[in-house]
Order: structure tokens, then sequence, then C-alpha cells
């Protein structure tokens, strides 16, 4: 299998940037109100894994035009697709309007969204079609018509179609779509994911979670006898790790795909697992497991008591997470809860009341944290930094009362080594997992042919560059971003590459330091870069200053240095839901406006 190897272009580096200095100069802001808050659908009792969490807390709710970038849609509460132009020669916003409205027998079941679907995804694939998933069960091809004129004409429902009829379960995200056209017809390739829960006592789950992202490979074909659009399936993976890319390579025919696990076809897992569970040694007899909880299976339950014999919390785990519950009274809420987490220690405060606090048993990822009040309970979740070793208890002891049983499992020589003082900065580190890769699954030879190596480092962001191609993503490349897009030859359809298109200095190192950022996007010409915080922040970077223009080195040659702009969002106007970024302008929706930053 071949390995590709990421060739930085010497020409987009710029070796004599010397930093970002920040700029006080005011940004205008065209705020425009939103009528019905954009369409958000939240995490339920059963989704608690992290990847249900990267999944919701990070999908960008805004949608630019590839082909115009100016323009942006979403969609609202009221289930209907907002479009919203910008004029960038006279510098103003034409307003919003209502383009598509999808009604409720467009679901495909018949009823409104319901807790535990996903929500709406939105992809563009020519200058007239744009592929909706509503979240649920159904793609929805629309003809936008002439996206570029402000006309009142509204989109037209092309066909629709189930993401898997097979599997009958509800809540699909849609990755990509992309329309080719193939020895003379139409084709639409779409991929679609879905979080699965892998059942108790199947092979190899205590090596690779309980959790797992399903991928769904469909398309579309145009049949040019009954002038109608066919859909089909044509690949199901899987993999348990972070989905960071997902995209077709033009004609269709392979899908790239980036996270930091296996990926492998559900037949070729199928078949592991029969060879993992023939191998394995007769089983021992043992008690029954414990009922599962929260969508996991149980490895060990503590419950804990107060002087007066009250239980104060009680806890579950995996291989990867522990799930702790509090006792709550019926009438509490949210905003009555206060929770204080570093790597090592927690502290859990109802109204005054300290619920638990102290140092934890073993360090923990402080992000993602699940934790919400339901049923008259706070339902806590951690995700472990060293996964695959079991707490006795939540948090540590100085007293040595736990019994041997409990203490038995834990592997001394597993634990991190105490009080090690790292020489490095914190922002250096990447992720803990360190199996970042870059994969092309061919469709007609049914396995990976390519791979791309990224160590510790996941990719930093992806963007679409160039209308019709697919999405750029960006990596670290020593404290810089690198963007690259993807090369097809299609008279080679067996070789695959990807050139490097783009240089952002210095964003590696910051982005790493940003630990409150949510979305980070650029512009198509990569003049500067935005990164924007869940609230208030939108930090804006471009890579020339132009009042620093001419500054030399006082032995040496010339410099260059960037501008960094902080622009605040009142928190009146809610979270942000999402961020699109042109040539000159940037678009920022939150829960109750729309707004324009003029560059």
């Amino acid at each position: 299998m071949p390995v590709i190897e990421l060739r930085v272009d010497r020409n987009l580096l710029c070796n004599n940037f010397k930093g970002y200095k920040i700029s006080f100069d005011p940004v205008p802001i065209l705020r425009e109100d939103l009528h019905s808050t954009p369409a958000t659908m939240h995490l339920v009792r059963d989704q608690y894994s992290r990847l249900h969490n990267e999944l919701f807390a990070r999908q960008n709710l805004l949608y630019a035009d590839p082909w115009i970038r100016h323009n942006t849609y979403f969609i609202n509460s009221g289930h209907q697709v907002m479009q919203c132009m910008y004029d960038p020669e006279i510098g103003r916003s034409l307003g919003l309007r209502v383009v598509y409205t999808i009604e409720n027998y467009d679901h495909g079941d018949g009823h409104e969204q319901q807790p535990g679907d996903y929500n709406y995804s939105m992809c563009f694939i020519s200058e007239r079609f744009c592929v909706i998933c509503d979240g649920i069960t159904t793609y929805h091809l629309l003809d936008t018509g002439d996206r570029s004129r402000p006309t009142a004409e509204k989109w037209k429902l092309v066909t629709r179609a189930p993401v898997d009829r097979e599997s009958g379960v509800r809540g699909y995200i849609m990755y990509n779509a992309r329309l080719d056209v193939v020895q003379e017809r139409k084709q639409i390739s779409v991929v679609a994911g879905r979080i699965f829960r892998r059942e108790a006592g199947a092979a190899r789950v205590s090596q690779e979670g309980m959790q797992y992202m399903e991928i769904v490979w469909g398309h579309w074909i145009f049949n040019i006898f009954s002038n109608e659009w066919e859909y089909s399936i044509r690949e199901r993976l899987e993999t348990t790790g972070t989905l960071q890319y997902c995209a077709f390579e033009p004609r269709g025919e392979s899908l790239i795909i980036a996270t930091n696990r296996k990926v492998e076809t559900r037949a070729q897992r199928e078949a592991a697992d029969a060879a993992a569970l023939a191998a394995a040694p007769a089983p021992v007899p043992t008690a029954p497991p414990e009922e599962a909880q929260n969508g996991h299976d149980v490895t060990i339950r503590e419950d804990a008591e107060d002087a007066s014999g009250k239980v104060t919390h009680t806890f579950d785990q995996t291989n990867n997470e522990v799930i702790v519950r509090f006792p709550l009274p019926e009438n509490a809420t949210r905003d009555d809860i206060t929770i204080r987490l570093t790597s090592t220690t927690l502290d859990v405060m109802y109204l005054e009341q300290v619920l638990l606090a102290g140092e934890l048993y073993l360090p923990v990822h402080t992000e993602p944290m699940v934790w919400l009040v339901e049923e008259s309970a706070l339902h806590l979740t951690l995700a472990k930094q060293t996964q695959h070793l079991r707490w006795p208890q939540v948090l540590k002891q100085d007293d040595a009362e736990d019994d041997d049983e409990s203490a038995a499992p834990l592997n001394a020589s597993a634990l991190p080594i105490p009080n090690l003082v790292d020489p490095i900065e914190d922002c250096d580190l990447g992720n803990m997992d360190d199996g970042n890769h870059i994969v092309r699954f061919n469709l007609p030879t049914n396995k990976i042919t390519h791979t791309i190596f990224l160590a510790e480092q996941p990719l930093l962001f992806v963007t679409d560059v160039r209308p019709g191609f697919p999405p750029a993503f960006a990596t670290r490349e020593g404290v810089d971003a690198s963007v690259w897009l993807q090369v097809y030859q299609p008279t080679r359809p067996d070789e695959w590459d990807v050139r490097h298109v783009g240089q952002l200095p210095a964003l590696g190192y910051v982005q790493a330091s940003k630990l409150n950022r949510k979305f980070t996007a650029c512009c198509d010409e990569f003049k500067y870069c935005v990164i924007c915080e869940s609230r208030r922040n939108v930090l804006i970077y471009h890579s020339r200053h132009e009042s620093a223009e001419g500054l030399r080195k006082r032995n040496g040659g010339p410099v260059v240095i960037g501008k960094q702009k902080v622009v605040n969002i009142e928190f009146e106007h809610g979270e942000i839901m999402g961020v699109a970024a042109a040539s000159n302008v940037i678009i920022i929706l939150t829960e109750y406006a729309l707004m324009h930053l003029q560059l």
C-alpha cells in the first residue's frame, strides 16, 4: 500500500515571518436579527460518547456557497432554508429570504424531529443543485435555480431517498456530496454517518471501544429512460475514531477519510471478529454482568455514602469514560450546578452544597466534558487519559481502606509518572490518540490503496477553496498551517496524491493555544484565518500587516509581520452556531443574529 508524503511547496513558505501584531482598528459589523433561531438538536441521555460530543458540538450550521462565497445559508427551527446574500461591491447585505421549506412529510417518516435525531446538513454540488440531509433518515435533492440573482424564485424538490433503508434507524449527518458525469450519465455520490453502539460481548470490543461510526456510501444515478434518479448504497464503512475529514475524489470511485482509528468495511470487521473469536480461549464461567446504564456496558459501579448513609453519587465506567451520577431535588436546573474540572481535580456543587470535591483517581481530558440534568439527577461524563484502566473510585483517597478485589486489576506500572516536569509548552502537544491518518478507500478494489500518516496531530480544519473540487484540509507543519488539495489523474485512476496549495504562517501554533476554539475557517485566497469560540470572541489573523511593510532586522533582511484583530460578540446574541469566510467579509451565525464582519 503506497504511503503518500506531504511535500511542502517552498514557494508558499514565509521564512521571515515574525509573528502577529494586535491591531485595534475597528471592524464594521452588519447585524440582522433572526426571527427564528437556527435548527439545533441536543444530546440525549444515551448519547454520552466522545464521538457524539464532537459530532454535535463542532458542527458548522452556516453553509457558504462555493460558487458564490459571499452567499450563505442555514436552516432555522421552522425547517426553512434561509439565504443571506451579500454584495461585496456596495458592502451591504441584501437581507434574509426563505428559499425552501422542508415540510413534515419530507422528513421521510411523517414526523417532526425527535430527541436523539441529528442536525440538518447541506452540501452544494453544482451551480444549480443542492443536497440536504434532514438529520433523520432522508436525503433531499433540490434544484436551486440561479443562486447568483436575488430573485423570488423558490427551490424545487427533485427527488428524495432514504439514507439507509435497511438499517431502520434514525439520525444521520451528511459529510459530503458530489456531482459527476460518468460514461455520459449523471451521478451524485453522497456519504453520511451515524454513531452506533456495538453490542456487549462482541469480539474486539475491549480493544476498540463501545461506540463506532458507520459511514454509509450511497449514490444517485439518473436513468435517461425513466427520467428519474435511482438511489442505491455502494458500501458501508466503520471506524471507532473521530471523523476529521470525509470527502469523495473526482468521479466518486474513492472516499478519502481522515481519522485516528482503523477504517474497515462491515464485512472486514465481521471477518476479523470471527477470526478473533475462533482464536480466543474458551470462556471461564463468571457472574452475570451488571445492567447497562446510559448506553454503556458497566465494568464497575460505586455507591458513595455520607455519614448518614445517604448515597451521594454513583459511577459507571467503560474503557474510555467515567460516568458519574448525582441525585438532585426534582426542581433542580442546569443553572443551579457549578462544575470546575482540571485534568486532575473535580469540584461539583449544587447551589451552595458540595456534591464532590477533590483529586481524581487518574487524570482525565478536560475536553470534551459532557453533563446534563435529567430525571432529578446530574449526569457527568469524563474522558480518561489512560484508557483500559479500571477506576475503583472517582476520587483519590489517602487512606487504604479499599479491598484487594477493587485494587487488584489496576496495573501500577501503567500509571502515569507523577510530578513529571514537561520542558515544552502544552500547546505543542497534539491529540493523545497517536494514530491520526488519512486513507483512500477505493471501491473497485474494495480496499485502502493509499495512506497519509499524520502522527499525533489531527487536522486543523477543513475548507472549500475551489468550487467543484473536493474540500481542502489543513495540517500543522512546524508552527504553520499548510492547506492541501486532492490531486486526481483521470487517465491514471490508480494513482492519488495531494498538493500544497496554501500556507498560513504560525497558525498551527496559534490554534493549538486556543483551548476554547469552536470553529476555524479561512478565505479561499489564504489572506486571513478566523478562529471562533463558542461565545464572545472572534479572532482574526491576517498574514500581512499593511502598516508593517518595509520592516527589516537591524543586521539582516526584511521581516514580515501579521495582524491580529479581536471582535467581541455580545452575550445577548447567544452561542456562535456557524462561520463562513469570503475574501473581504466574515459571516457569523449566532442563536439570535446573523453578522457580517467587514474586512
